[in-house]
């Protein structure tokens, strides 16, 4: 028995058995990576963030939309303005829908028809496109679902119609990303295959390869998405392509290295077992330094909060398990099957002498000066054109024909680009918004936020439609006071002129006229009273607001005064006019009570006479200060006060202001939000700008009001954008130092050299920088867009560190192993690496040449960056590492330049500058000096 565990365990079956249990539990343990990708791909933001801030303020809003998303129906006439049949239908459609609402999770169906005061917003300017706004709980299901399902219901003949959303689009975006992720996987493992079979004539070894790639990648894929599954731990979209590019590219290259040795000691006769074992142990070191820079490097990703970045973080433990596989499962087949790993081809392939290496090292031995200007200069012009690169934050770049984009693009073409996305500012108050002072300062924001440049329009709950309702202004109430007043004014002088003409004949005929007269007049001044008193409101509210003198205040109170005496005056000679009609009908009647009534006539008429007097008097004085009183509406209705908003009692109480209020308010109505449309889609370059002056503008604006302790939250698509863009910018430099640090800090460690890994690191950044710049410029020429999206940088990272790691590993032993001082190794010790560094550029540019199978913009433009890289590094690499070794051995070994300067009369007592000059130089012992070594022939 312990015979047969020993010879398992000489055949290594035991980690075969271990990997078997592995890949099993993995796949068996995988989840739906689709699923995955749709509901975990996204970024992930902190909970302190705007959006975050924002959707939890939309969970508790109540009236009904608790947890909801607000999806637009378009409905386009593409031949041109929609017809009243097509409007029709439109509402048709959207009756049938009101009725399925339940069924689709509607929880509200804002349309022109039952919100007229939203029409500008739902009605573009050239009446082809009208939009009808659903809110959809989230509850409901899938949004890709409710998406599909809402285009068949709304289809309306004759009418292009789309279901657009900012969370449908970006779930659009993973639909993409997930359809594509498979033929990525494949075409990369099969481009491995016949990478390896190239490399060694080979059917079997590149089939080992394959079985190595896939259980390290099922493995791993499996235990990161169950991470992001069960325990919510960072996830992107592009996980299982960025594991599959590492693990496959440092696989290629482990078993590249493994079978090189391999075939060397069988073909030397060596037993299969014994020269596995030989390889693993030349080989250990170099694959254990390797894994263990890669594991640390993109390990230390985990201690990053922006989710994104942390993703990366699983691939440390991918490359961890790569390299426990490259040991330990290559090995099993390697020492079964031995020689036969190689089948069809028996004999060795004579690899030809790589010279390319070694001409690139001369030159800089030759003339380091010269390659060091050359390759700084194009190395400088790749980092400074990098620097100047900008990302783009919209994940619908790569999206082709999906309907939701497509939607998108008819707002944007019909009613401004920032339709699709806009901005939604959310404002939370302590008090109720539904009175005078509040609204008030909430229409002044509105005005001050659409005022700003960046901004399209603005609605909220006084501007409903994105313009002001006129009625609630000042300026329209003045309007109509002072049309009351003139015709008060002209109503007032013929009263003036009859009260003149009946003081000098007053007739019994007349008197029922003049009291129908008087009496009409009364009822004018009651209007006007009832008028003045709205406008001493209007007023005070306006003066309140505004810096209107105390002279106009008090002129208005005087106007007010003299009409409630002459309304009381005007009141008393009706009462007696009637009194005096009556006494004459009286006396018409009965002759026998005539004289007493005609003397009750006579003083009645002296009373008449005596009142009318005293009224044309407070006419005459009434009527001058009213044309004083319009003068000063008049300059007021045309001043800045007059554009302040008041809403009368009467107004706050109509129905169009309570729809507005219920539209636009929480159910306390002390939440209300402001919607605002930029006038650009979100971009890198004014997105984030123009959110933070809205930001200050609006603190600004409330400073010292009666809304100054409210809180302001952003959210929309923008804000998302911008918040990515900011979270990126601030880790990315981060990610950078921290991943390049540590490869750099363990490459001193194994080559136990600062200067010269700096030097070569140095050429590595310098490559990487080059090869991003020209990947723009062809990117640019491709697809006329000069802008990556934010993630490309993210993704190329992953092949370019591996490549970095890999052939500078190289060199840093060969320069660790080697006892002979420098200027003797650089040659032969860089055309010994340059040997095996073309195979090492082939293997990395056939890894990554699956991810054009994809046609995406974003794999695109990593492959360029990673094979620019390789190219641009195998050629930069030789000249810097010969240029900079030889000038770190001859400028410090160089004696230090002595000027000459004119001699002067020496002083007494101190030796003469010649003399000085003239001492000898202390010299190098060069019996301990290892720089002071004789070039070689070939340095020569």
């Amino acid at each position: 028995m312990q015979e047969r565990i020993r010879k398992l365990h000489h055949n290594r079956i035991f980690a075969l058995v271990f990997w078997l249990v592995v890949v099993f539990a993995a796949i068996v343990t995988l989840p739906n990576i689709k699923t995955i990708i749709q509901y975990d791909g996204q970024p992930q933001l902190a909970n302190t963030s705007q959006p975050v801030k924002a959707t939890q303020i939309r969970n508790h809003w109540g009236r009904n939309l608790d947890g909801t998303y607000t999806v637009n129906a378009v409905f386009n006439n593409p031949a041109g303005k929609l017809t009243n049949k097509q409007l029709a239908a439109i509402n048709k459609t959207t009756s049938a829908l009101q009725k399925k609402s339940t069924y689709y999770g509607i929880q509200k169906i804002t349309t022109m028809t039952n919100t007229p005061t939203s029409r500008p917003q739902l009605l573009s300017k050239d009446q082809s496109t009208e939009i009808v706004q659903l809110a959809v709980s989230h509850n409901q299901g899938p949004v890709r679902d409710i998406a599909k399902q809402l285009k068949n219901e709304i289809a309306t003949a004759g009418l292009e119609t789309y279901v657009t959303s900012p969370e449908i689009v970006s779930d659009a975006a993973n639909e993409h990303i997930a359809s594509f992720t498979l033929i990525v996987i494949l075409m990369t493992l099969l481009i491995a295959l016949v990478a390896m079979g190239i490399l060694f004539a080979s059917i079997i070894a590149p089939i080992i390869t394959f079985l190595a790639i896939l259980i390290s990648y099922i493995s791993t894929l499996s235990l990161a998405t169950n991470l992001a599954y069960h325990w919510n731990f960072a996830y992107s979209e592009y996980t299982p392509i960025f594991l599959l590019l590492g693990i496959s590219l440092f696989t290629l290259l482990t078993s590249f290295w493994f079978f090189r040795e391999l075939r060397q000691l069988t073909d030397d006769g060596v037993d299969s077992q014994a020269a596995t074992t030989q390889v693993i142990h030349n080989l250990g070191y170099r694959v254990l330094i390797s894994t263990l820079s890669l594991t640390l490097a993109f390990g230390s990703l985990m201690l990053f909060d922006f989710s994104s970045i942390r993703a990366f973080g699983v691939l440390g433990i991918g490359f961890a398990i790569t390299g426990l596989a490259s040991v330990t499962l290559i090995p099993v087949f390697a020492g079964m099957l031995g020689s036969s790993l190689f089948w069809p081809k028996k004999t060795r392939p004579q690899l030809a002498d790589h010279k390319l290496w070694r001409q690139l090292a001369r030159f800089g031995l030759w003339q380091p000066w010269i390659a060091v200007i050359v390759v700084l200069y194009f190395a400088g012009v790749g980092l400074f054109g990098g620097a100047q690169a900008h990302l783009n934050y919209n994940n619908t770049q790569d999206i082709p024909n999906n309907q939701a984009v497509q939607g998108a693009r008819v707002l944007s073409a019909h009613f401004g680009q920032g339709k699709a996305t806009p901005v939604t500012l959310y404002l939370q108050n302590t008090q109720r918004l539904d009175n005078q002072d509040q609204l008030y300062q909430l229409d002044n924001l509105t005005k001050k936020l659409r005022a700003q440049p960046g901004v399209a329009a603005v609605t909220s709950m006084t501007q409903p439609g994105g313009q002001p309702v006129t009625q609630y202004y000042v300026a329209q109430q003045l309007n109509g006071v002072n049309t009351s007043l003139s015709g008060a004014m002209g109503q007032l002088q013929s009263i003036r002129n009859a009260i003149k003409a009946d003081q000098n004949g007053l007739k019994q005929k007349d008197l029922k006229a003049e009291v129908k007269r008087l009496n009409k007049l009364s009822t004018q001044t009651n209007k006007l009273v009832g008028q003045s008193s709205q406008l001493q409101s209007a007023l005070s509210s306006a003066q309140s607001n505004t810096s209107t003198s105390s002279s106009s205040s008090k002129a208005a109170r005087r106007y007010i005064q003299q009409l409630n005496r002459i309304n009381t005056e005007l009141t008393t000679a009706a009462t007696t006019l009637t009194n005096l009609a009556a006494a004459v009908g009286s006396t018409s009647s009965d002759a026998s009570t005539a004289q007493s009534n005609l003397s009750t006539y006579q003083e009645s008429i002296k009373a008449v006479n005596s009142s009318l007097g005293q009224t044309r008097k407070q006419v005459q004085k009434l009527n001058k200060s009213i044309n004083q009183i319009y003068t000063y509406l008049g300059g007021l209705q045309n001043s800045a006060a007059a554009k302040s908003l008041y809403l009368t009692p009467t107004q706050l109480a109509s129905g169009e202001f309570q729809q507005s209020l219920v539209n636009f308010t929480d159910v306390k109505a002390k939440s209300t939000y402001l919607t605002i449309t930029l006038k650009q889609e979100p971009n890198a370059k004014t997105t984030t700008k123009t959110l933070q002056e809205l930001k200050q503008v609006a603190t600004s604006q409330l400073r010292g009001t009666s809304l100054k302790d409210a809180t302001l939250t952003f959210s929309g698509q923008p804000v998302v954008a911008s918040t990515l863009q900011t979270q990126f910018q601030h880790d990315l430099p981060r990610v950078l130092g921290l991943v390049f640090g540590i490869t750099l800090l363990l490459l001193v460690l194994f080559s136990r050299s600062l200067l010269q890994a700096s030097y070569w690191f140095l050429t590595f950044l310098a490559s990487a920088a080059a090869s991003y710049q020209l990947t723009r410029l062809l990117m640019q020429w491709l697809t006329g867009n000069s802008q990556f999206n934010w993630q490309v940088p993210l993704l190329a990272f992953v092949p370019i560190t591996v490549l970095a790691v890999v052939e500078l590993t190289q060199l840093a032993l060969s320069y660790r192993l080697n006892e002979a001082p420098l200027l003797d190794w650089l040659l032969p010790g860089i055309h010994e690496v340059g040997q095996t560094m073309r195979h090492s550029m082939f293997i990395i540019i056939a890894g990554v040449l699956g991810l054009l199978a994809a046609e995406s913009q974003v794999l695109t433009a990593v492959t360029l960056i990673t094979i620019l890289t390789a190219i641009i590094f195998n050629l930069m690499l030789p000249l810097m590492a010969s240029s900079f070794g030889k000038l770190s051995v001859i400028i410090p070994a160089q004696k230090p330049y002595h000027f000459h300067r004119p001699t002067r009369r020496k002083k007494s007592g101190r030796p003469s500058r010649k003399s000085r000059r003239n001492r000898k130089m202390p010299t190098i012992d060069e019996s301990t000096d290892t720089t002071a070594t004789k070039p070689t022939d070939d340095q020569k």
